[in-house]
């Protein structure tokens, strides 16, 4: 399986560790036709870009480089964070309207939209791997929150789903099934894919695979994804930066 695109890095507008133009050399050096810098939002503790606006600064700086890569299209999104239990984003409509992707996900570090959300939302996820019981409440509260962000706004795909924070997979691919939002597979982390890829294949979800780059070096650096979507026979005509 190869891949055309990489929809996931990061750069130094949030915790990436590379310029916009140097992730983009790096997908050229790689390849790759397409490249999207989806850095973090506002809301992010310590990881975010520095308010909304940032993103509309970012597009500036991408259409400035696109005369040095002509062979790469760089498309700008960005990696919200669910901020409520209800499925809100941490950036407002009138900045997602602008963006050429968007991703939702769940993130243990940010800033709550209220104080009911970080008493029933926020916090418990920190401890959550310390307390069965709490496990189970938090999978329902965040799968519910995330499918919430699929129904309410244009998600282009979700972020590394079962990360850190617990959620059911079959009810999220079926909500993203619905909706034509990707699942990813993300090879920037250690964490279970299978179970993303299985319950793709039986609600007959899409998958996306990305690097969630945060060094250059790492752009597109998707073999691993491959590697699991053949051996698990997941079909590439279902992967959106797959060639098939």
């Amino acid at each position: 399986m190869r891949f055309f695109a990489d929809y996931h890095t990061h750069t130094t507008y949030s915790d990436g560790r590379g310029t916009p133009a140097e992730n983009i050399q790096a997908a050229s050096l790689k390849g790759l036709e397409v490249l999207a810098i989806t850095d973090h939002g506002p809301k992010n503790i310590g990881t975010g870009v520095a308010s909304p606006d940032t993103f509309l600064a970012i597009k500036e700086e991408v259409a400035e480089l696109a005369g040095r890569f002509p062979a790469v299209k760089v498309l700008v999104g960005a990696e919200a964070a669910v901020t409520g239990r209800d499925g809100r984003l941490e950036l407002p409509e009138h900045i997602i309207d602008q963006l050429d992707l968007l991703i939702a996900g769940l993130h243990p570090y940010y800033l709550p939209d209220s104080l009911g959300d970080a008493l029933h939302f926020t916090l418990p996820n920190l401890v959550v791997r310390l307390n069965r019981s709490v496990w189970a409440k938090m999978r329902n509260t965040n799968t519910k929150a995330l499918v919430g962000a699929v129904h309410r706004y244009p998600v282009s795909f979700t972020s590394h789903p079962g990360l850190m924070m617990p959620v059911d997979l079959d009810e999220l691919a079926l909500a993203c099934a619905v909706r034509e939002t990707s699942l990813e597979v993300n090879t920037g982390h250690n964490y279970n894919k299978e179970e993303i890829v299985h319950a793709a294949a039986r609600w007959g979800a899409k998958l996306v695979v990305n690097s969630d780059a945060h060094f250059p070096a790492t752009v597109g650096n998707l073999d691993e994804g491959a590697a699991l979507l053949e051996r698990l026979n997941f079909p590439a005509e279902m992967v959106i930066n797959a060639v098939h």
